[in-house]
């Protein structure tokens, strides 16, 4: 039944918002943001004349398909849907791709095996992008826990928005619009997550980086690396999807010495190879936390078998957990 519900909302979603984007000829996603602000509201937002009745009644319809019976989850999963649908049509680029649901499991499992949270501790998505992988953290957390969403793009950041007082109502996330390199006063949380962009950072006097070139370049994943420990407390913990290459190569030894200057390395894992078409592509969770007087323990390394193998995955998990035991003992 579940499905069914999904398969209604979604289709709401992107018959309507495939009807609003022609008529007012604006970019899928820009409809889409605007059907899910309708939903908000209860209400069609017309002005001169625009939607047209036709369309209006069709956003009318989506609006009182009772989406305050619908599971978060379900919600989520349609919201998705029709941003993946948004992403197709307007051709997004790489970076702002949402990060599949199956990474996000992943990740939620390592960071409630890892963190210690309890209620009101604050996690935050410094490269929040649309909102997907926030959100499926949060959902297979079992804590009540403050969100906060950080991106410098409007666009994808009024996506996240929308869809997040759809999918959370009555737990909505605090959002930020933001370039997180030029920020000198941070929020902090007890886990900092993201999906780390790839590319070329033009780094200006007034923001030197560790991990930037001596002609003012930098690899913008080697920054945000650097700059995620300004987001964690004291006890908290960084988790970084990262290029599965970060480690190594020519662009590796500023980021390597400044991790072990100033961090705890605490993990390097690298995601199963099926959820990348281009090994070129591969992925790996990062995980950190602040340098600290303890000395530093065994790392965890090694890489998520294939999802399609219960039994091997099962025992990675348990190679995971007894090397959080490992690590809690003092």
């Amino acid at each position: 039944m579940t499905q069914e519900k999904v398969a209604q909302y979604f289709d709401a979603l992107s018959s309507t918002t495939h009807e609003l984007s022609q008529e007012i000829d604006v970019s899928y996603v820009d409809a889409l943001i605007e059907v899910i602000d309708d939903i908000n509201a209860g209400d069609v937002h017309r002005e001169l004349g625009r939607p047209s009745q036709s369309v209006a009644e069709k956003i009318e319809q989506a609006i009182h398909l009772n989406w305050s019976q619908a599971s978060d989850t379900d919600k989520r999963k349609a919201v998705q849907l029709a941003i993946l649908q948004a992403n197709r049509d307007d051709r997004t680029p790489a970076n702002y791709q949402i990060t599949p649901d199956g990474i996000g499991y992943l990740l939620a499992s390592l960071i409630s095996q890892t963190a210690s949270l309890v209620d009101d501790d604050t996690i935050i998505d410094i490269t929040v992008g649309s909102g997907n992988l926030l959100w499926t953290v949060s959902e297979n957390l079992d804590f009540r826990l403050n969100k906060i969403g950080i991106d410098n793009d409007e666009t994808q950041l009024a996506l996240a928005a929308a869809g997040d007082e759809l999918i959370n109502p009555n737990a909505p996330t605090t959002f930020y619009q933001a370039d997180i390199l030029s920020l000198d006063e941070t929020p902090k949380a007890k886990v900092v997550i993201a999906d780390v962009p790839v590319g070329y950072y033009s780094v200006d006097d007034a923001n030197q980086f560790e991990t930037q070139s001596s002609n003012g370049q930098a690899w913008v994943q080697n920054l945000i690396v650097e700059k995620s420990l300004s987001f964690v407390s004291d006890e908290g913990w960084v988790y970084l999807i990262v290029p599965a290459a970060l480690l190594s190569g020519d662009n590796a030894k500023q980021l390597l010495q400044f991790v072990t200057s100033h961090t705890q390395l605490k993990a390097f894992l690298q995601l199963p190879n099926d959820f990348f078409q281009d090994e070129r592509a591969a992925k790996a969770i990062l995980v950190l936390k602040k340098k600290s007087d303890q000395t530093q323990k065994e790392v965890l390394m090694g890489q998520y078998p294939s999802l399609k193998n219960p039994k091997k995955i099962q025992e990675f998990l348990q190679d995971i957990e007894a090397w959080v035991k490992l690590d809690k003992e003092v």
